[in-house]
């Protein structure tokens, strides 16, 4: 599986999206050069990156660096972004100066994310995507859900999840911040009345990224045009 800089994002904006979400992610949305970013050996130190996917003509272009497992090519591809969203049209960075975006291998992708999802105190919500099909894999907090286009039947039910308390973490009886629901109990986003209805699997923070980490290794390929990481006092990792 091989893909490369801007016509990757470009082929996947013209795809109709799931009515639960309608998010804004566009080829135009990829120029954002004038604010700051964090070095890339300083944002990723333990990642190393093809030296012609970093060069002038990749700038030119504007394709991101590449984990040097990209070489000839790879079953799991991710495009990560992680600190930044697009809402309304608009890209917003949570922080600044803001990481730089890079493709990543599966195994570069946990060493650049795993360890700061398991960090993240907050509550969270997440649904297992469906490995055929999906796209994207991003994180919101509530206060986005409408600038993202989540419409309000499945905001309402995700934040009521995410008011939810006094579980414990099935793995290890540690108070639970993550709810998890399979694809067994929610199939897609638009089933609003299942994710009402279920409870999902609670888990610590610790096991339930790990949770998450042992779906995308049982996926035999994956191409994520899009993914961020954790941000705010909660929210949820949502799938289109």
């Amino acid at each position: 599986m091989r893909r490369s800089g801007t016509n990757y994002v470009a082929s996947r904006a013209t795809n109709a999206l799931p009515p639960a979400i309608c998010y804004h992610f566009t080829a135009s949305h990829r120029s954002h050069e004038d604010l700051p970013r964090t070095p890339l050996e300083e944002a990723y130190p333990r990642i190393d990156f093809l030296s012609n996917s970093r060069n002038w003509w990749a700038r030119l272009k504007g394709t991101p660096p590449e984990c040097v497992h990209l070489r000839d090519g790879h079953h799991w591809i991710a495009t990560l972004l992680p600190d930044t969203l697009f809402l309304r049209g608009k890209r917003l960075d949570r922080r600044i100066p803001a990481r730089p975006e890079v493709m990543l291998c599966l195994d570069c992708l946990a060493e650049a994310a795993q360890r700061e999802i398991g960090a993240y105190p907050g509550r969270v919500v997440a649904f297992e995507p469906d490995a055929q099909s999906f796209s994207q894999f991003f994180f919101l907090a509530p206060e986005d859900f409408e600038m993202a286009g989540v419409t309000p039947e499945l905001a309402e039910a995700v934040r009521a999840k995410l008011e939810s308390d006094g579980r414990v973490c099935e793995d290890c009886r540690a108070p639970a911040s993550w709810i998890w629901f399979s694809r067994r109990d929610v199939p897609s986003l638009d089933d609003v009345e299942k994710i009402r209805e279920s409870a999902g699997r609670a888990y610590c923070a610790a096991h339930g990224v790990r949770r998450l980490w042992q779906t995308f290794g049982e996926m035999k390929e994956a191409s994520v045009y899009y993914m961020n990481l954790p941000y705010g006092e909660s929210g949820a990792f949502l799938w289109i």
